[in-house]
């Protein structure tokens, strides 16, 4: 008896059903059994910023399907669980498409693989950028390269998933703030139909810092506003410390002023700070030039009035030395390893070692890397801006920390020049250093020799991790 038309159809279908349940399988996209979970912890995933609450969304997705994830109180680790569930053979990708206000986040455990069980041990780091970065970033692929290692860390190299307060370039964050206090629209208008942009006293609010800067500068000539002076609701006007100065340098424009001019009105010229450089009897006021990427160094004569130029600063940050150490040091065999808990670093300080070029310091990180110091393998070089952090200017010979310094054989071993990550923009063949001696901060030609101290972020990765 032959099957019926119908019973044929039937059949068809059933075979149908049957090859696509194989081959979804064979794929990892349709086993058996109950449906998969992945789950896990955000580590350091603050609630607060400067003291002020934050929402703390963390963003993460899971083979392109977005989920935000927050914190209502800081705790070591916020329990995570993705909504979507996989099938036994399924592979997964988890990837960070949004940080939190405030603060860098990245998939340290679990972060892939293929499900032949629930996973429940996804790890996230987050830790607070304290430290504006340089700038120095690039806006193509070859850029990138060429300013490497600099432009592949950091709040620059985040810039696209950050989740700023207000608006920069790269990954600075700034806000205009009218001069009776309050936030400008979006047009930049203020109250009683006072432009941002045109006021006589308006001002920018760096949101990672927490400062308060005076949008346009003024003619220096060693007074600073008095204490009760009023602007944008502010007092306590001053002139800025070297590490204020540099931290809103934009190192990785094409052209003079090296500040977000979207949101200074600044000249190109030599602006001074509150510091006084080291180098007996002299006594003469620290500058950073804002017409040279942020050369820093003690003012010369020769320029003009309109050469010497201040910035008003107000408020408090994390970037100046603080009046106790905030460092703690670790044995680590050839190195020491030292914790800022300030700015959320930790630092690799080699007992010995011979100065290189450019080139071959940029090589020692995969060896660094390999060899594990501290259990960590995510030792870099730092940016201009982290290692200018180490620099306290109220000392010499070598102007560093001391609780840096004790960590290297001799003060005249501390007091030379040290390489950064962060190349010359406008000459490549030259990358920027940090003189120990006093604090200076200039270029220097790759083929020439520095000594070299790593840096990772502290929050990172904080379980040892065995070579």
């Amino acid at each position: 008896m032959k099957p019926s038309l119908r019973t044929l159809a039937s059949r068809r279908s059933a075979w149908g059903l049957t090859a696509l349940t194989l081959l979804l399988a064979s794929c990892g996209g349709g086993g058996g059994g109950s449906p998969l979970t992945l789950s896990g912890e955000v580590h350091g995933l603050a609630p607060t910023l400067q003291g002020r609450p934050t929402a703390g969304m963390l963003v993460l997705s899971v083979n392109g399907i977005s989920q935000t994830f927050s914190t209502g109180s800081y705790a070591d680790k916020t329990a995570i669980s993705f909504s979507r569930t996989f099938g036994v053979g399924e592979t997964y990708v988890i990837a960070v498409e949004k940080h939190p206000e405030g603060q860098i986040c990245a998939v340290t455990r679990a972060g892939t693989g293929k499900l032949d069980a629930a996973v429940s041990d996804v790890r996230v780091d987050c830790h607070t950028t304290r430290l504006n970065d340089t700038g120095i970033a690039g806006t193509t692929s070859a850029e990138v390269t060429a300013r490497a290692p600099d432009s592949q860390s950091g709040r620059d190299a985040e810039r696209a998933k950050l989740t700023k307060v207000g608006s920069g370039a790269v990954g600075f964050d700034f806000t205009r703030i009218c001069p009776t206090g309050e936030q400008a629209d979006a047009s930049g208008g203020c109250t009683a139909q006072v432009q941002w942009a045109t006021a006589a006293n308006s001002c920018v609010r760096d949101n990672v810092t927490g400062l308060m800067w005076r949008r346009a500068d003024t003619a220096y000539a060693g007074v600073v506003p008095a204490d009760s002076e009023r602007v944008c609701e502010r007092v306590g006007w001053r002139a800025p410390t070297v590490h204020e100065l540099l931290s809103i340098v934009h190192a990785g424009q094409a052209s003079a002023p090296y500040v977000d001019t979207d949101f200074f009105n600044v000249a190109s010229a030599r602006f001074f700070s509150s510091e006084i450089y080291r180098d007996l009897p002299q006594n003469e006021r620290w500058t950073v030039d804002l017409a040279s990427a942020g050369m820093a160094t003690k003012y010369s004569a020769g320029g003009g009035p309109e050469q010497r130029r201040a910035l008003w600063v107000s408020g408090t940050s994390a970037l100046d030395d603080p009046a106790s150490s905030a460092y703690t040091r670790s044995d680590v065999g050839t190195s020491y390893t030292i914790i800022d808990t300030r700015r959320e670093l930790m630092w690799l300080v080699p007992k010995v070692v011979s100065p290189s070029d450019w080139a071959a310091a940029v090589a020692s990180i995969d060896a660094v890397r390999a060899a594990a110091p501290g259990g960590y393998t995510d030792w870099r070089l730092p940016n201009r801006n982290e290692l200018d952090a180490l620099v306290n200017r109220s000392l010499a010979n070598p102007a560093m920390d001391p609780a840096v310094s004790v960590a290297i054989p001799s003060p005249q071993a501390a007091s030379v020049v040290y390489w950064t990550s962060s190349v010359d923009v406008g000459s490549p063949a030259r990358a920027w250093t940090i003189d120990f001696t006093y604090g200076d901060v200039s270029t220097m030609l790759k083929t020439s020799t520095a000594r070299l101290i790593y840096v990772r972020n502290r929050v990172f990765n904080p379980a040892p991790t065995t070579p």
